[in-house]
């Protein structure tokens, strides 16, 4: 999938995007904290899965373990040492369960577990998932960062697929996402036009304007996973350089 230059995005928008809710967790006027780091829990919890499984555990053991940081993180226990003006929720997230995981583990059952804190995972699906990755040829720590990558640029996606849907513009939408995916188109520009009932121009511009549209969600999404003009564009170059090499 394409990750193409983004203009660089306001600074006001990272005083409202979910990982500076949870860097600010406790403070007055942010209630969300719990709400925003709920949401980027439920984003990005296959790639820590894909990490606990690489690491060596069985499927149930790392369902379990990853519930089980889920459950402890959820309660922001383990925000009180990350500073509001440093660190990404990426790599973050990453150190948290190393750390977690070298931590002594007693027989926490899923029964001893409160399922109200913890993040809905499809095991079944994640393990479907994982039979298909290039496990032999990465770590662990690249494929977290690999599936991370992927996992941020499909939350893209649905998100632009879901404004052409509500404009009614799904199925345009589904015909031109190859610009932005990067896969090759099967038709000629003129007969794509013609398929679509417009002009070859008119494709061109429409396909611009989706491009544009991607660059935006794209950063906004990065936004919402850094806390300052500076990650941004840091993690911006990381996604470039985790895409490249996988």
């Amino acid at each position: 999938m394409e990750t193409p230059p983004t203009h660089r995005p306001s600074d006001d928008i990272f005083a409202t995007t979910r990982w500076t809710m949870v860097l600010n967790a406790g403070r007055p006027g942010v209630p969300q904290a719990g709400a925003a780091l709920t949401d980027l829990c439920q984003t990005y919890w296959y790639p820590l899965y894909a990490y606990v499984r690489h690491r060596g555990h069985a499927p149930h053991d790392a369902e379990d373990l990853t519930q089980g940081f889920f459950e402890k993180l959820l309660r922001l226990e383990s925000l009180a040492t990350v500073s509001p003006e440093k660190g990404k929720f990426r790599a973050f997230l990453l150190a948290s369960m190393k750390n977690f995981l070298t931590e002594v583990w007693h027989k926490a059952s899923a029964q001893r577990r409160d399922v109200r804190l913890t993040i809905p995972l499809d095991a079944e699906a994640a393990e479907t998932r994982y039979a298909n990755e290039p496990a032999e040829t990465l770590t662990p720590e690249r494929l977290f960062d690999r599936q991370w990558a992927l996992t941020l640029l499909d939350a893209v996606l649905r998100r632009l697929a879901a404004d052409y849907e509500k404009q009614n513009k799904g199925k345009l939408f589904q015909a031109l996402k190859f610009a932005i995916t990067g896969e090759k188109n099967a038709l000629p520009y003129r007969d794509l036009a013609a398929q679509l009932s417009i002009s070859e121009e008119a494709l061109r511009v429409t396909i611009a304007r989706l491009r544009k549209s991607y660059r935006r969600v794209l950063e906004e999404e990065i936004a919402h996973t850094v806390a300052n003009q500076a990650e941004a564009k840091e993690e911006l170059q990381a996604l470039r350089r985790i895409l490249s090499e996988t």
